[in-house]
């Protein structure tokens, strides 16, 4: 073959031509599983990819399965709490509070009503989460609403099925200003799964 810059005759083995020094492969190619750079044009094919420690494979063997661990209905006055009474009274409690802080503005009360401001705030936010996704998750438990809009604390665990650890919901920062829930591996952090509350249903 012929260099494409001189045009000089080189092996179809060279990487370089020997005459002008000009790179001869422009695009190197692999194929199999194995451990490969892939940058400018360089091409895979036939292989697995594993990319970052998040396991998102098809492979029976390397699913994360997780239930729930601890399931506790959430009642007042022995009636279930519901998603739509979450979102109302927070509602009522944000507007009532706002206006007994400048009712009372320096009183001693003031502070109380900031009690109750943020305590709307998450019941209202809360509520919202669950009308649209069913799960949110706190720290130490989860809030989980069924079908009927009836509330639920949950905690969730599973095992592992790359060693014996356990697996557990973790928030990690996925960008400056947003964290996301992931499965993560008690025993080995490199463990991680993308979660989806949809599973629990």
């Amino acid at each position: 073959m012929n260099c494409t810059k001189c045009g000089s005759e080189v092996s179809d083995n060279d990487n370089f031509c020997g005459n002008c020094g000009i790179s001869l492969s422009s695009t190197n190619s692999t194929e199999g599983d194995g451990s490969v750079n892939i940058a400018g044009s360089n091409t895979i094919s036939n292989s697995h990819l594993h990319v970052g420690d998040v396991y998102q494979t098809e492979s029976q063997e390397k699913r994360a399965y997780i239930d729930r661990t601890y399931v506790k209905p959430v009642t007042l006055a022995g009636s279930p709490v519901k998603t739509s009474w979450l979102i109302t009274s927070g509602l009522v409690g944000f507007v009532g509070s706002w206006a007994s802080i400048f009712s009372m503005f320096g009183s001693s009360w003031q502070f109380l009503f900031l009690v109750v401001l943020g305590l709307s705030i998450f019941l209202f936010m809360n509520g919202i989460i669950l009308w649209r996704t069913r799960f949110s998750r706190l720290k130490w438990f989860n809030l989980e609403s069924n079908k009927d809009g009836e509330v639920f604390l949950t905690k969730v665990a599973g095992s592992c099925p790359k060693c014996d650890g356990t697996l557990q919901l973790v928030d990690l920062k996925v960008s400056q200003h947003s964290s996301k829930t992931f499965v993560r591996c008690s025993r080995n952090g490199d463990h991680i799964w993308s979660f989806d509350p949809t599973v629990l249903d």
